[in-house]
């Protein structure tokens, strides 16, 4: 994928504290966000934990407007400092990818292994974001359509469009994500 400089940016880190460490690991980690949340562009930072027989593994998902922003954060001393920190309370070191587009949306996975899963192919992108879109803007329209029969069109569509996109974005999509996980990554489930 083509990527611009103007272009949202996803970095994804699939880390793994040591034993005895985890308390100070999640400690130095809030630390560190909350460093992170004082960048220009920094569109949110998102924490997923998978607790494992083997060890407990975390997926921290930073989103920046654009690369510059993100590589602002990255080459920064308050970034050093806090990484520092995290790398000496790990088991090993921390899987890294960069992402934009769809693709991010299916790149997290409930898997152990620090090799980077392959995002779905496209055609499967395409069907869960339908899905998700079909079941966010039909409840919503038919919710809100009575109590907006006076508005403009563009005005009641703005309002539909900000109440159905983060609906997509952070419940349906997760959640079919998760349900039709077999289907997105099946060569993982032999695993």
């Amino acid at each position: 994928m083509h990527t611009t400089k103007s272009d949202p940016v996803t970095m994804v880190v699939t880390a793994h504290p040591a034993p005895g460490n985890q308390k100070e690991w999640e400690e130095t980690l809030t630390n560190t966000i909350q460093a992170s949340l004082k960048f220009p562009g920094h569109l949110g930072t998102t924490v997923l934990k998978q607790e494992s027989t083997r060890k407990p593994t975390y997926q921290i998902v930073l989103r920046f407007d654009q690369l510059e922003n993100l590589e602002r954060w990255k080459n920064s001393p308050e970034r050093e400092h806090w990484i520092s920190k995290l790398h000496a309370l790990e088991h090993c070191p921390p899987a890294i990818t960069h992402n934009t587009g769809l693709e991010t949306w299916f790149e997290l996975t409930h898997h152990d292994e620090q090799q980077p899963v392959e995002p779905p192919p496209k055609y499967k992108i395409a069907v869960i974001v339908w899905i998700a879109v079909y079941a966010s803007v039909i409840p919503v329209i038919n919710l809100i359509r009575p109590h907006m029969t006076e508005l403009h069109f563009l005005i009641s569509s703005a309002i539909t469009t900000s109440i159905t996109v983060p609906l997509m974005t952070w419940v349906m999509i997760p959640l079919l994500s998760w349900l039709l996980k077999g289907w997105l990554y099946p060569e993982n489930r032999k695993t």
